[in-house]
């Protein structure tokens, strides 16, 4: 029995040995903090010595930091960027980040979705050439920029879901006479107001259009007749109130809060929100596509920020690896229950009604073709000047004409 002990101790110490220690250090955006505490306690399981270390920023901060964390000397093995020329670019014309072409022959990845659909992760290696080229990102995780409302609300109004545009403006105008605020919007951030204007813009100018627009800034035309109306659209809404009166003094978190206590009829945002939203009004928050002015739908919307494989990653293959756990079928599900929308097909039923409105918006969205990115992503000083020019237009300090041209110079820089 002793000598049976002896041997089983040696055999332990011996695979206790074989296990190598391995540290796989990530950074992120902080919406993804539920997804990581989930992925990563799988993957240590899976992965005996493997320790994930994962820190997060928040918005702001991520935007302002993320192209210096990877810039130094010790950077996260991996990482979030965010997709167009302002982040991404960025990292790929500095040799920040690899190319990820390799692993996702080797996974899988690229057949994992419709030809062409990993554009916004597609890169020429110099980072001067977007939406062709080598693969630089991934996701598992689909976000669009939806209209989420307050059910409550609209009953007592005599109003129903919109259909199209017009009848969407003339849900505006009802909550407004009645007192309501029709559009609950958190300004002070700057960049909600590029979702709001995502919306518009997108019920007016094709979607292709826009989306060619962002790939290739330069090379095509800001100044459409279609975007001069959705731009003077948004104008009129201002001047009608229907952002209310103080909505650049307020906050994106602020104004969320807001919307699930109650204010706002509508709350135009990213996908993102449904866990928080659901948690705060239950069954009294529903979500719809925005309707285009003409017919069918169009939203602001793409994969989820990608995830990126530092250059000076002491382990890239690990990171690949914890990649392909996030991409993989058996994470899919996982996703579904913390509230996110997959980019593939869950094999579990929704977990509540409003992300099942959530999920039919994003499948009306991704049926006709009708993703229109982020306008920030189309050049690298587009962030800055999208933001303070929506500013500017929401505050009553710029006319739609002014947005427009500041919007065109910006666009041939």
């Amino acid at each position: 029995m002793k000598k049976l002990m002896i041997f089983i101790t040696l055999i332990l110490t011996v695979f206790t040995f074989n296990i190598k220690a391995e540290t796989l250090r990530i950074l992120a955006e902080a919406g993804d903090e539920a997804t990581l505490t989930i992925a990563a306690a799988q993957f240590e399981e899976s992965n005996p010595g493997v320790t994930i270390e994962a820190s997060y920023l928040g918005w702001d901060d991520f935007m302002a930091t993320i192209k210096l964390k990877l810039a130094d000397n010790n950077p996260p093995d991996l990482a979030h960027g965010n997709q167009g020329f302002t982040v991404d670019g960025t990292l790929i014309q500095n040799g920040l980040v690899i190319p990820l072409d390799e692993y996702a022959d080797q996974y899988g990845w690229k057949n994992l979705f419709a030809e062409g659909s990993l554009a916004e992760f597609s890169w020429s290696d110099d980072g001067s050439t977007w939406g062709s080229g080598s693969l630089y990102g991934i996701s598992p995780v689909a976000e669009d920029v939806i209209v989420y409302y307050n059910k409550e609300k609209l009953k007592s109004l005599g109003l129903s879901v919109p259909s199209n545009f017009a009848e969407f403006e003339n849900a505006l105008s009802v909550s407004n006479n009645a007192g309501e605020l029709p559009i609950i919007l958190g300004g002070a951030d700057g960049w909600p107001i590029i979702h709001v204007w995502g919306l518009i813009e997108g019920a007016f100018v094709e979607p292709e259009q826009v989306r060619s627009w962002i790939f290739n800034a330069k090379g095509t035309e800001f100044k459409t007749s279609s975007r001069m109306k959705a731009a003077k659209k948004l104008e009129e809404m201002t001047k009608a109130g229907y952002f209310g009166s103080d909505s650049l003094g307020i906050g994106y978190d602020d104004a969320n809060a807001m919307f699930i206590n109650g204010d706002g009829v509508f709350n135009l945002t990213g996908t993102w929100m449904t866990s928080q939203l659901n948690e705060g009004m239950g069954d009294n928050v529903g979500a719809f596509a925005m309707p285009r002015n003409s017919s069918g739908v169009a939203g602001g919307g793409s994969f989820a920020l990608p995830w990126h494989i530092s250059s000076k990653s002491s382990n890239p293959d690990l990171a690949a690896k914890f990649l392909d756990h996030l991409m993989s079928n058996d994470f899919v599900d996982d996703l579904m229950e913390i509230g996110r929308v997959p980019a593939q097909a869950p094999t579990i039923n929704p977990t509540s009604k409003l992300q099942a409105e959530v999920i039919s918006a994003s499948n009306a969205l991704v049926g006709a073709n009708a993703k229109t990115f982020y306008t920030d992503w189309s050049t690298p000083g587009m962030y800055d000047t999208v933001t303070q020019e929506l500013q500017k237009l929401i505050g009553g300090a710029a006319s739609a004409d002014n947005f427009m041209d500041a919007m065109a110079a910006e666009s041939i820089k």
